[in-house]
């Protein structure tokens, strides 16, 4: 995808000055391929609803989709705060939430795409 692997490679590449930063490169990378693996899973369930002939099948695979983004989303949270204890880094998950908004941006792109072409 177009986030993932850039996003990675920077977060590998500028791996000492994020550290320095007072950010945990480990919890924005883990974050990153999280919402990738979600946001490849939404897709798949978004373009099974699109070839669906039962419009309702597509507004279902939307709302199944981000109640399962969600839902991932919020465990990934809570087992990194039960595991990181006094050492979660708030700041990285704050940048985790931007990428957040970011997967969605382009995976709304994506499905809009898909429905203005001609069938």
């Amino acid at each position: 995808m177009y986030v993932f692997a850039p996003v990675n490679l920077l977060i590998i590449l500028f791996y000492g000055p994020i550290k320095s930063a007072g950010l945990d490169p480990w919890v924005l990378a883990g974050g990153n391929t999280i919402l990738y693996a979600v946001t490849v899973l939404a897709l798949y369930l978004h373009v099974k609803g699109l070839s669906d002939q039962n419009p309702h099948a597509f507004f279902r695979s939307v709302y199944g989709s981000m109640i399962l983004r969600m839902f991932i989303c919020i465990v990934a949270v809570m087992i990194y705060a039960f595991a990181a204890g006094d050492r979660m880094n708030k700041y990285s998950l704050l940048i985790c939430f931007l990428f957040y908004f970011i997967y969605s941006f382009f995976e709304l792109r994506i499905i809009l795409s898909r429905l203005k072409k001609p069938s």
